[in-house]
């Protein structure tokens, strides 16, 4: 029996085995497997890490991953009802932290009766790069362009949401994308606007190079800003300051300024007009100048403000320049000059140049030839001896002496007698000899020779001039 039992189950195992052989003979002869190649299937993210994100080489957030190129192998009658919508490709990123990562691309089926099927996908790998997301407060600023119209003024913009102030928002987004951002900015145009500015406006994330950062999120996306704009036309007289440019002359100074006009008008608004003091001319330049001398220069109007209708756009300002009137000094040397000598005298001085100190003005001193400058020193009368005198000095027009002027010993002396050239002896002559002895005359004595001088160096001697 047991014999038995064992054929018939072994012939059943056989038949089941051929027929299943004979099956799959029949289907792929009938229907044999083939391939197909579908290209831009969407590679999709999954199992992500939350407060991670996907973010390109940029550092912006990636929401897709591109495609890629999946080829099945299946019976041609299945591969002519497949669609790429059938299948789904994608990166499993479980357990992966922020940083750089290869990941294998997988693909699926998505309908059961596929499941079957044999995929190749190519590229194989992607590079994913995930950054932390994270949140930063940044301040808040509004940047008004524009201008209002005359005698209008903008106040303050100010910053509300529902109904709050705020002048702070968050932005948040890749670590690197948020790192930089230095503000977030509403802009407000209140070009030639009468009445408030008052309107719903977007926050920008901005860098600190005034880009606007893309790939952050800024919360609150909108902001109500309000600039007030009120009319506060006002007029003002104010006086009219010359201003100079450059320096006169050497010697000489500016001694005074006149301008004409004195005052103007300026209107504007309140808060730019209350700041202006006075209203400033175009700069004169006075560069060189040594006489007086006008300027008609351009009036320029203060920031804010403007000349008042029918005022004068330019003023007349008069310079008087004049020669520095502070006396200067100088020293300077002088030879001494003895002049009158008597008759028979011989004269000298002590010291022969004197150091004299002159005071006038700078340009008076400047044309002063100190070559020509001499001290006189008048003997008239005076007898042999010593004397100490004060010279006297020809001094242009404005030039005069600094304190007494400086004194120098005279020596007159009387001129030495001149030596009588020697008298020539007659040759002896012959006379009768007496018998009798004269008596000898005396001897007589020659004179004593007169008496030389003998000049010295200093101090100088002055000799009268001949008849």
């Amino acid at each position: 029996m047991i014999a038995w039992l064992r054929s018939v189950g072994l012939r059943l195992v056989l038949a089941l085995g051929l027929g299943f052989a004979l099956w799959i003979f029949v289907s792929y002869t009938e229907n044999p497997d083939r391939r197909a190649s579908f290209d831009s299937v969407p590679v999709r993210i999954e199992g992500l890490t939350p407060g991670l994100v996907v973010v390109d080489e940029n550092g912006m957030e990636r929401t897709n991953l591109g495609s890629v190129r999946v080829t099945v192998e299946a019976a041609a009658e299945t591969l002519e009802n497949l669609q790429p919508s059938d299948l789904r490709a994608f990166v499993d990123l479980s357990g992966r932290g922020a940083g750089g990562h290869v990941v294998p691309v997988k693909v699926e089926a998505n309908r059961p009766d596929l499941s079957q099927l044999s995929f190749s996908v190519a590229p194989e790998f992607l590079q994913i790069q995930l950054e932390e997301v994270i949140t930063r407060t940044v301040p808040l600023t509004v940047e008004v362009t524009g201008s209002v119209p005359f005698s209008f003024e903008a106040g303050e913009p100010r910053v509300t949401t529902d109904g709050q102030p705020l002048t702070q928002a968050r932005v948040m987004g890749p670590r690197s994308r948020v790192a930089r951002v230095d503000h977030v900015r509403a802009t407000a145009d209140i070009d030639r606007l009468t009445a408030n500015y008052d309107s719903r406006r977007p926050l920008e994330p901005v860098a600190d190079d005034g880009q606007v950062v893309a790939g952050v999120t800024v919360e609150p996306e909108m902001v109500n800003v309000l600039v007030p704009i009120t009319s506060s036309a006002g007029i003002k007289r104010v006086p009219v300051v010359p201003r100079l440019a450059g320096e006169p002359a050497s010697g000489y100074v500016v001694t005074g300024l006149s301008v004409e006009p004195q005052f103007v008008r300026l209107t504007g608004s309140t808060g730019p007009l209350e700041s202006v003091q006075s209203v400033a001319t175009q700069a004169v330049d006075v560069s060189g100048a040594s006489a007086t001398f006008s300027r008609t220069v351009a009036l320029q109007e203060p920031a804010g403000t403007r000349l008042l209708a029918g005022e004068p756009v330019s003023a007349t300002v008069t310079v008087r320049v004049a020669p520095i009137e502070r006396p200067f000094r100088v020293t300077l040397p002088a030879p001494v000059q003895i002049t009158d000598i008597g008759a028979g005298l011989l004269a000298s001085v002590n010291p022969p140049i004197v150091q004299v100190t002159l005071t006038g003005s700078a340009a008076q001193l400047a044309a002063l030839d100190a070559a020509t400058l001499q001290a006189t020193v008048s003997v008239r009368g005076l007898s042999a001896g010593t004397y100490t005198l004060a010279p006297t000095f020809a001094l242009p027009a404005g030039i005069t002496l600094a304190g007494e002027p400086p004194k120098v010993t005279v020596t007159l002396r009387p001129l030495p007698s001149p030596t009588p050239p020697p008298t020539a002896t007659p040759p002896p002559t012959a006379t009768p000899q007496s018998t009798e002895t004269p008596a000898s005359a005396p001897p007589t004595s020659a004179p004593p020779p007169a008496p030389v001088e003998t000049p010295t160096a200093a101090p100088a001697e002055v000799a009268p001039p001949g008849p």
